[in-house]
């Protein structure tokens, strides 16, 4: 009786007994720039303000928003955040200047609680709470679901429009950032 012959090449035993291959494919593709995170993150802060607005767009008679939207909208921002804020701190520490590392790094925070600052005026300058005879009352959703949905979609256009505007400039900026070159030059 002749020995069984064996397969040398594992994919090929693989495909022969159905199980699933043990090993990678190496695909060529493009590697991503470190702005391409910061690009996402934008997008998909306006994608989640334009989630809101069409959820106000299509709220009920009573001005009721389904819950689907908000959690679009939630979701969307949760994951741009996950993409902008780690690749934004690597970047700052990276292309910022040996001795400054620390005053740029406390710049982007400073820029972070601005941010903050100026969503509570936003949120100021919206509010429709109605005050009479020394308390506040809320109004309806009714009233008050066009006035947030009208901001939600400026806030929408600024954040979409920004993505694209850095989509745009990215070759530029990858120029800039010296991308090619190692991170730890010895």
């Amino acid at each position: 009786m002749a020995p069984a012959k064996t397969a040398t090449n594992p994919s090929a035993a693989n495909r022969s007994t159905g199980a699933p291959q043990t090993h990678a494919r190496v695909l060529p593709r493009a590697a991503p720039t470190k702005n391409s995170g910061v690009t996402l993150g934008l997008l998909q802060l306006g994608l989640g303000f334009g989630a809101f607005w069409l959820g106000a767009k299509t709220a009920s008679s009573h001005g009721i928003v389904a819950v689907g939207w908000l959690l679009i909208g939630y979701i969307l921002h949760t994951t741009g955040e996950l993409c902008l804020s780690p690749v934004g701190l690597s970047m700052v520490t990276r292309l910022s200047p040996a001795r400054m590392v620390s005053t740029v790094m406390g710049a982007w925070f400073l820029a972070t609680a601005f941010s903050n600052y100026l969503a509570g005026l936003i949120a100021m300058l919206t509010g429709v709470g109605h005050s009479s005879g020394g308390g506040s009352t809320i109004p309806l959703p009714i009233k008050t679901v066009h006035i947030y949905g009208d901001v939600f979609w400026k806030i929408a256009i600024a954040g979409t429009v920004s993505g694209i505007v850095l989509l745009i400039l990215s070759p530029i900026l990858v120029r800039w950032m010296h991308e090619d070159e190692p991170e730890n030059p010895a």
